[in-house]
């Protein structure tokens, strides 16, 4: 009996048989039925193998096994051999479902759950992203403060702090009603060019010069790459660092310089 391999493979995907059982399965359906010397020859399966491997697909429902002399093994119809593999498939699923059920209280599954957690802790710390638009700056910078649950340190300049107060009042008053501590430094000519809105959000210092970012919890900073002055509110940039490192530096940085700060 001559097969095509390509026929094998489609059909021990279709069936998940092996490549002996999948042999032995396509002879006797040439043949109706057969007894296992008979199979091992056309099949070209080892003997030693054929009587295990029809046991398996007797169990599988693709063979019927006749208790004559000799034993005689007898092919299933394909459509009723499709129906098997349906209800194996089914079968195998439910199974494998259950097992993996079962993992979940293993140390191993435990195990793979506390690397998962620290890789994840070390690509969240490693986080850098673009924020273009001055728009898209806002949105992120309520994320930060919404996120905020012990300090906000934000060094703005004089446009900065007009716009933080028209986009951003809200956002802070609810971040120091959770008791978070606000900090503004901000340069600007005089106490009186500090809108009305922020005067009771926090700290207020005055910056001896331009500079513009925000310092979350020492955990994540967000710098702009650009005067205000000199760039266009659709061009202005900004970068997102999730770091608790670089966000510390950032925040003993400003920590240091605020101590000369005048008060607003």
């Amino acid at each position: 009996m001559i097969v095509s391999e390509e026929f094998l493979s489609k059909a021990r995907s279709a069936f998940d048989l092996n490549e002996y059982e999948i042999k032995t399965w396509t002879a006797l359906l040439s043949r109706g039925k057969s007894t296992a010397g008979e199979l091992a020859e056309i099949s070209t399966v080892p003997r030693s193998r054929v009587y295990d491997i029809l046991e398996s697909l007797t169990r599988k429902g693709y063979v019927l096994k006749k208790n004559t002399t000799p034993i005689r093994y007898e092919t299933v119809t394909p459509e009723d051999a499709l129906k098997s593999a349906r209800k194996n498939a089914f079968a195998n699923a439910e199974s494998k479902a259950s097992e993996l059920e079962k993992v979940k209280s293993a140390d191993a599954f435990k195990e793979l759950e506390k690397f998962y957690k620290q890789g994840a802790e070390q690509i969240k710390a490693e986080v850098v992203g673009l924020v273009k638009g001055r728009k898209n700056i806002h949105a992120q910078l309520r994320a930060m403060i919404s996120d905020a649950k012990k300090s906000i340190t934000i060094v703005t300049t004089h446009q900065g702090l007009q716009r933080k107060a028209k986009h951003l009042h809200a956002d802070l008053k609810k971040a120091k009603e959770k008791g978070v501590s606000i900090r503004i430094v901000a340069s600007v000519e005089h106490a009186s060019h500090v809108p009305e809105e922020i005067r009771s959000i926090g700290d207020l210092k005055k910056a001896k010069s331009a500079a513009r970012f925000v310092i979350v919890d020492d955990k994540s900073v967000l710098f702009m790459m650009d005067d205000d002055k000199n760039v266009h509110e659709s061009y202005d940039t900004g970068v997102f660092v999730n770091s608790p490192f670089f966000a510390k530096s950032f925040e003993q940085f400003a920590s240091t310089h605020c101590q000369s700060m005048e008060k607003l």
